[in-house]
């Protein structure tokens, strides 16, 4: 059974969103409701468009299926709607031919973890089985399609098997979302299925985001989240019912044990349409030339500097929609027992009233608008801690799927100072064809072409500095994992650059400074990409503890995510090719797309296996259960946390 409030899980209503809705149709069709039959059937059978007809006797009809979609009020939209209209989008050979050949050569030649995924076994936490994703590509090469939308799916199936969180395939002709939540009762089955057994499968077989079972379920369970206009936790919708891909079906069945109801309650939920843009179409032609095939927008260049490269932005994130209020914002704090002492755009900063040396640093995520300037906001609320004479930290990183590898190691050195100037950095290795090293001997020429210049990597043969040529991309050496055989890079590091001594010389005064005793972390498994990277350095270099909370009872829970890797978009590696005034092995794709890949891999200290495999670096110290009470609440969960690690 899983209790509806607390695991927070927002599925007793579903929700699906529509990429793309038409603009606002003509006002003789505002009537327009389609006829549903009891089993769902497609609405394709003739739909007829009142007040367009030439006479009473011989009405228009409409049997275009993203015609119907066009004309259908959002109020009125159903899930047929528009898997009809996907459906219906013909298949295009020639360019699928040559979109697959893109996603193919993205994972052959770039992707650092085509050859670490055909691994045979997963040690625990992990469960993935072997993926050969070029295999998988491949046997889609030879498939027989009719679908336009069954191919893309597929592809995107293929890849999300990888459970790596920086691997994605979105084509915005087929992207859902939405979002609802229930309150206060107990799912016991899902579709006729106990409810935890269901929502498990579809953590093992069907969603992403990570190799471990039981942070797949966190992330398809909802979940409180920081509001940084209100400065108040609330309640967001899991990837369980906010879906990124259509359905399984048009409807899901619960049955719900709620409060103060003997009998148990029956509930057939349909998914929710919701519209989230306006582009005008009217059958599916005009949707594939609007929707799908509309220029794209302009990528921007690289930062001066490689700043950009050292963005490792979450994949995955719930993203807020315009629509009506359903209450006034909160006003006032919302916790009684934590004062809050400092916030920013990344981190907030709690003081425990009755547990007064204990402070609470929220960092909910590493993608603020100015990394910069969050860092004077960090050293701002740990200085704040100190007034208060806080020595115990716990760090909460519940829900953090990453952002600045900067920022990140800013905050492992704020706690640990670095003792030799690499301290805080991955040990990382890159993928290496004739294209790459054409571009990478460009880019290391002409600064800001793109990520592949040797200038702002380490030499670690040579010590702590950069190289002083191309030899980085230029002598490959063969690595063979798991049978394959591949060209790499020799062993280098992110130039990380240096704490501001304003920071060290602060940190150097805080009585929970390099004192591992004194911090604790609390995570969900979601902590992804750089916030990972953060705890993998303070608990298995610097021995902290974490506690690592939801999942399944009595089964381990990894503490983060798609920790070894830095993210990559295709739009992003053409704009490489483009600058550097060479042409890309890749062609551009037909359809509007966001392909992202893992381009650079790292290593935990003196480990063989990348990071992103390493599953015994992902173990945490302590283990807890979600409660209805601190589900509901984060200041009841940090007490626990707090009471257990300060006795």
């Amino acid at each position: 059974m899983i209790l509806l409030r607390s695991l927070i899980l927002s599925a007793s209503v579903a929700v699906l969103a529509v990429l793309s809705n038409a603009a606002p149709a003509p006002s003789v069709f505002d009537n327009i409701e389609p006829t549903i039959d009891t089993q769902h059937e497609s609405f394709l059978a003739e739909t007829t468009a009142p007040g367009l007809e030439s006479n009473p006797g011989n009405p228009v009809t409409l049997t275009d299926a993203c015609g119907v979609l066009a004309i259908t009020e959002p109020r009125n939209l159903k899930y047929r709607h528009v898997i009809d209209c996907y459906n219906s989008i013909p298949f295009d050979s020639a360019q699928a031919a040559t979109s697959l050949a893109t996603v193919l050569t993205i994972f052959q030649d770039y992707y650092v973890f085509t050859d670490s995924a055909l691994a045979r076994t997963a040690p625990t936490p992990f469960v993935n089985a072997t993926q050969n994703i070029v295999g998988e590509l491949e046997k889609i090469g030879r498939g027989k399609y009719t679908s336009d939308y069954k191919f893309h799916n597929d592809i995107l199936t293929a890849i999300t098997g990888l459970g790596d969180g920086h691997a994605a395939y979105s084509i915005r002709v087929y992207k859902d979302e939405g979002q609802r939540g229930s309150e206060d009762c107990i799912v016991e089955t899902i579709n006729g299925q106990a409810a935890l057994s269901y929502l498990r499968t579809y953590a093992k077989n069907i969603f992403g985001l990570s190799h471990d079972t039981n942070a797949r379920l966190n992330f398809m369970l909802a979940s409180q989240t920081y509001n940084t206009d209100t400065g108040h936790y609330i309640d967001s919708p899991g990837m369980f019912s906010e879906r990124s891909t259509v359905p399984e079906g048009p409807h899901l069945e619960y049955r719900l044990k709620c409060p103060n109801l003997k009998e148990t309650v029956e509930l057939r939920e349909e998914w929710i349409i919701f519209p989230t843009h306006e582009i005008a179409f009217t059958d599916a032609a005009s949707y594939v030339e609007n929707v799908c095939i509309a220029p794209p927008e302009p990528i921007a260049p690289p930062a001066e500097g490689g700043v950009v490269r050292r963005r490792d932005g979450p994949i995955h994130r719930i993203t807020k929609r315009a629509g009506p209020e359903t209450s006034p914002p909160p006003t006032g704090p919302q916790f009684l027992g934590a004062d809050v002492l400092v916030t920013g755009n990344a981190s907030v900063f709690y003081h425990l009233k009755d547990q007064p040396n204990t402070g609470v640093l929220v960092c909910h995520t590493f993608m603020p608008s100015d990394p910069e300037a969050e860092k004077d906001v960090i050293l701002d609320g740990l200085t704040a801690f100190h007034a208060k004479n806080v020595t115990n930290i716990l760090f909460d990183f519940q829900g953090n799927t990453g952002g600045s590898i900067d920022l990140s190691a800013f905050l492992v050195q704020m706690l640990f100072p670095n003792k030799h100037p690499l301290d805080a950095a991955f040990p990382s290795d890159i993928r290496i064809t004739e294209p790459l090293q054409e571009l990478a001997r460009l880019s290391f020429d002409t600064e800001g072409i793109s990520y592949f210049s040797a200038r702002d990597f380490i030499n670690l043969a040579n010590g702590t500095s950069t190289y002083e040529n191309n030899e980085l991309f230029d002598k490959p050496t063969t690595l063979t994992r798991n049978g394959r055989s591949s060209l790499w890079t020799e062993k280098t590091s992110l130039n990380i650059p240096p704490v501001a001594s304003k920071y060290m010389t602060a940190a150097a005064s805080f009585p929970w400074t390099a004192k591992a005793e004194n911090i604790r972390i609390l995570t969900d498994g979601r902590c992804g990409s750089a916030c990972g990277m953060a705890s993998y350095f303070w608990t298995t270099i610097h021995n902290v503890s974490a506690y690592a909370v939801g999942g399944t009872r009595g089964e381990d829970l990894s503490m983060f995510s798609f920790a070894g890797a830095s993210v990559l978009q295709l739009d992003q590696l053409q704009s490489f090719y483009k600058a550097a005034n060479i042409t890309s092995p890749l062609t551009d794709l037909a359809y509007k797309n966001t392909i992202t890949f893992s381009w650079l891999e790292m290593y935990g200290k003196n480990r063989t296996t990348p990071l992103e495999y390493d599953a015994e670096l992902y173990r945490p110290k302590h283990r807890l259960d979600f409660t209805p009470e601190n589900a509901r609440s984060r200041e009841v969960l940090w007490k626990e946390v707090a009471a257990a690690a300060w006795k």
